[in-house]
């Protein structure tokens, strides 16, 4: 909500303040409200509002936390009570003064937030981190004592499309009562804002002994217009925290209310709260939430407009200490939980890492109220299972370390008192799995200098998933076996077992009996069957925590893309160059995976409607990682472009689109009109020579975005502007987010990832343009002599009788794979073609061969494109596998693109939504010359 509006002449407005309980509260520790509604015995976390109160201090007499396991079980105070030192400021000045973690980003310079309790880190004036065009953002957030990040960046953004703010100076002080504030002071950027200029201060203020930060930000129109329909609010980019909100699902996606947002990592836990009460509006994607606070001001000339938000720090990573937190800070006195972990026997268990549960159950008749967060604790094996919770009457559960509990404990907790809970678990038995691999022999790695023999022998990375045999439901989450072996704890039961690398190899897989306190052997053979021969596997656009809105570390990212069969990755982390190949090498993943160094970048400026560029592979143009590999802040595509281009050495630049699931602060994503006009804007930037030469039209799992993306492809084409299709996973997580799905096969050379030709793929991207896009079925083609992405002239042809357009669909057993879809100019010729019959390879794979006939036909120029349109026809017959269907009759210049489809999910390689995980594969664009002049559509053919 706004908390004032100030017409000028009028002197701005104060906001409003908590009333203080105690005349020793601090303050400022009441300056806003945070959303939760639950009474001191009602259940938790649910769906309303209430004022933050300022005597959180006092309370903290009333219950001392356990957050860092300091204390003896049963045991809530320290001995001596301690009064809490004043918060304080302070600026880094060597490496030691930063926090550490995986997203930590704070170096000398920054200035860090700080009390007892929890720090933060504002980025000083300059290039900014991430997405951020510059500095006087929180970048890292952690708990005192831990110190430990996992938050990526809180960026305020103005608008819609998003604008940023770049601040022009930054000033520190001390507050009253022991508070300590940052500010920072700038002006609006972004498009121009019709009608006004805006000048911006941003105060950070951190009380003696709270968690939570205070961000109030305040507007001021400095222009002779007004400013209309402002949206004021923050992106945040949740780095290594999985972003949740009550009443929704973990990782959240879409729009969406809610009192809070929050953000769970490893160690340390977010919330981020709207000030005032009432909800947060949002939109949320991979890694990120655009967090709207104020919707549609507008400001006078002279006019003022402020927002806050509190951003809390939890003691620990997961659900309950969020829960707690907010409780707490709402005016809550907390109680305690102490679990005790027994075997079926009764008899004492060590304590063990896993997630213990704590459902709120309803009294007196009365349902919990809806919308409530999943409360769940995250346990280890060296802690106490002791922790704080909101009063009220729950069953906690547990599972973890391959035990369940045998039934829910109920337990009653009151404020200021510990509450014990007795939950006895099933027995354990464990797994050892070797997994090997057979078939194609495995790639030689890159020659090192004066190697040392490999005593350990080659790597056989493979993902490993566990299922019920009787129900279907995974056990656990997918596993990595990087050396080809697993120790690993689970239920008694039989359980499925399923080993894969890919879309290349057939699944490895059998059923085991796992009993209590005994050790089950399994032995499972990968076997790659697919023929790729000619063409590497690539994922062209991967992130890792060096980018904000990512928290895989970069060795958890490379061994699990060496899993997912990828063979070539791209690190493009925003607005960063990285190399991450010295830590393939460090992994031993030579023979598996060749990374490229590579940079994605946000054009800041004149960019509406394209999105960002990646741009691959870099050298010693990376070497300034922090000040960026190329400018980009507030240029133009066109200007980077030329920018790229001007640097020595050939590199490949990729369009990425960004259709609605990319944070905001990428830059407006695929226009919303019709797809001539997409591909009207994108031609400004693509086609041969200095243009882009890759345009992204598959982004991970968005299906309704890549179906959009082919129609703006088929209008560029058209339009003869060349450019190679492309697929990327574009990963920022793990399971869901996989490495490789989807992925782009780059015809090259050589094949071998260890001795990769860097320029040959490049060139392959660039000219040759011979890809295949896919997250399963591998499909290529070929008309006469020319392959996918060259020119064929149908002229030439014709005098020896009509060529024949060859198709070849190969895929592994578990991948399904249904029609046939031939696209001439971007539309359908004729039916799709059923695949029915495939035989089976030599390997093991499953093969169908289609061959079309291609005839010049006859009349005037290429009629323009319809929806629906057939060009020719398709029909007749043929043998298992392979099968002749009617001719293809063309005209004039124009380009063919094969497309696969499956009806059957990619399950159980891939879980979640099956529409988002059914087959798929394309080939490039294969252009036909018809009037014989050596070119089509502004693609030459290659010199014979």
């Amino acid at each position: 909500m706004i908390r004032s509006i100030e017409m000028p002449g009028r002197s701005p407005a104060s906001p409003p303040r908590a009333r203080r309980p105690a005349p020793r509260a601090p303050r400022r520790a009441g300056l806003v409200a945070l959303a939760l509604a639950a009474a001191a015995c009602a259940p938790p976390v649910q769906g309303g509002s209430v004022a933050v109160s300022s005597g959180a201090a006092e309370r903290l007499g009333m219950l001392c936390r356990w957050g860092h396991g300091g204390g003896e079980q049963g045991e809530l105070c320290p001995g001596d009570a301690v009064a809490a030192r004043p918060a304080r400021v302070r600026r880094i000045t060597a490496p030691a003064d930063a926090l550490s973690g995986p997203l930590a980003a704070g170096r000398p310079g920054d200035y860090v937030l700080e009390n007892d309790e929890v720090a933060v880190v504002i980025e000083q004036l300059g290039p900014g981190t991430g997405l951020a065009e510059g500095g006087g953002h929180l970048i890292d957030a952690a708990d005192a004592r831990e110190r430990s990040d996992e938050l990526g960046q809180i960026v305020p953004r103005l608008g819609a499309p998003p604008r940023q703010v770049i601040y022009r100076d930054i000033a520190t002080g001390a507050g009253e009562g022991g508070a300590a504030w940052i500010e920072a002071r700038g002006e609006v950027r972004g498009r121009e804002i019709e009608g006004g200029a805006l000048s911006v201060t941003t105060r950070y203020t951190l009380a003696p002994s709270g968690r939570a930060v205070v961000i109030a930000t305040s507007l001021r129109n400095d222009g002779d217009r007004p400013v209309e329909a402002l949206d004021l609010g923050d992106v945040v980019h949740w780095g290594a925290a999985e972003h949740v909100a009550p009443g929704a699902a973990p990782g959240l996606r879409g729009e969406h209310e809610a009192p809070y947002l929050a953000g769970v990592g490893s160690r340390v836990a977010y919330a981020l709260v709207p000030a005032g009460g009432g909800v947060v509006r949002a939109r949320s994607g991979a890694g990120f939430s655009d967090a709207t606070f104020a919707r549609q001001a507008a400001l006078p000339p002279g006019g003022r407009a402020a927002y806050q938000r509190v951003l809390a720090i939890a003691t620990r990573g997961d659900a309950l200490a969020v829960a707690t937190e907010l409780f707490f800070l709402g005016g809550g006195a907390p109680g305690g939980v102490a679990l005790e972990l027994v075997d079926a026997r009764g008899a004492p268990l060590r304590p063990l890492a896993g997630r213990a549960t704590l459902t709120p159950v309803a009294e007196e008749g009365a349902a919990p109220a809806a919308g409530a967060l999943d409360l769940w604790l995250r346990t280890g094996e060296r802690e106490p299972l002791a922790v704080e919770a909101p009063p009220g009457l729950y069953l906690v559960g547990f599972e973890g370390s391959g035990r369940r509990a045998l039934g829910a404990a109920r337990v009653r907790i009151r404020a200021g008192e510990i509450a014990p809970a007795r939950l006895a678990l099933s027995g354990v038995g464990q797994l050892d799995l070797r997994v090997e691999e057979r078939g194609a022999p495995a790639p030689a790695a890159a020659p090192a200098p004066s190697a040392a023999p490999d005593l350990l022998g080659p790597l056989t990375p493979a993902k490993v998933s566990f299922f019920d045999a009787a129900t279907g439901k995974a056990v656990s989450p997918p596993r990595l076996a990087l050396a080809g072996e697993l120790h690993l704890p689970l239920p008694p039961g039989r359980i499925r077992v399923v080993a894969s690398r890919g879309p290349e190899y057939a699944l490895a897989e059998a059923t085991v009996d796992i009993a209590d306190g005994a050790r089950s052997a399994l032995a499972l053979t990968l076997q790659r069957v697919v023929d790729t021969s000619g063409y590497v596997a690539c994922d062209l656009r991967q992130h890792t925590a060096r980018s904000a809105d990512a928290g895989v570390a970069s060795a958890v990212r490379l061994a699990w893309s060496a899993a997912e069969g990828v063979e070539c990755a791209v690190a493009t982390e925003h607005n960063l160059a990285a190399d991450l190949q010295p830590d393939v090498a460090a992994l031993r993943l030579d023979a598996q995976l060749r990374m490229l160094p590579g940079v994605e970048l946000t054009s800041g400026r004149g960019g509406a409607g394209l999105g960002s560029l990646s741009v691959f592979p870099l050298g010693g143009e990376a070497s300034a990682p922090r000040e960026g590999a190329l400018r980009w802040a507030d240029e133009t595509a066109g200007e980077i472009l030329r920018e790229v281009r001007a640097l020595p050495g050939e590199r490949v630049v990729q369009v990425s689109r960004h259709h609605g699931g990319g944070s905001p602060l990428h830059g407006a994503g695929a226009p919303q009109g019709a797809p001539e006009e997409g591909a009207r804007q994108l031609a400004q930037i693509v086609g041969d020579g200095g243009g882009a030469d890759a345009l992204e039209v598959w982004t991970g799992r968005e299906v309704a975005a890549r179906d959009r993306a082919l129609e703006e492809l088929w209008a560029l084409l058209r339009a003869s502007r060349p450019v190679t299709p492309t697929a990327t996973s574009d990963t920022h997580g793990l399971h869901g987010a996989e490495a490789g799905t989807p992925r782009t096969y780059v015809a090259v050379a050589g094949d071998d990832p260890g001795r990769l030709d860097v320029g040959d793929l490049v060139a392959g991207l660039r000219r040759r343009r011979d890809v295949v896009i896919t997250n399963g079925p591998f499909v290529t083609m070929r008309l006469g002599e020319a392959r996918q992405g060259g020119v064929a002239s149908v002229r030439r042809g014709s005098r020896g009788g009509p060529l024949t357009l060859s198709i070849r669909v190969e895929r592994a057993p578990w991948v399904d794979a249904r029609e046939l879809h031939v696209l001439v100019g971007g539309v359908a010729s004729g039916a799709p073609i059923p695949l029915e019959g495939a035989r089976t390879t030599a390997a093991g794979a499953l093969l169908d061969e289609v061959e079309i006939p291609v005839v010049l036909g006859t009349g005037g120029g290429r009629q323009a494109a319809r929806p629906g349109a057939r060009v020719g026809g398709a029909g007749g017959g043929g043998r298992p596998g392979q099968g002749a269907r009617g001719a293809i009759a063309v005209a004039e210049d124009t380009f063919v693109v094969a497309i696969v489809r499956g009806q059957r999910p990619l399950e159980p390689v891939l879980t979640g939504d099956p529409g988002e995980i059914l087959p798929f594969a394309m080939t490039a664009p294969l252009w036909i010359d018809a009037d014989g002049d050596g070119r089509s559509l502004g693609r030459a053919a290659a010199a014979p």
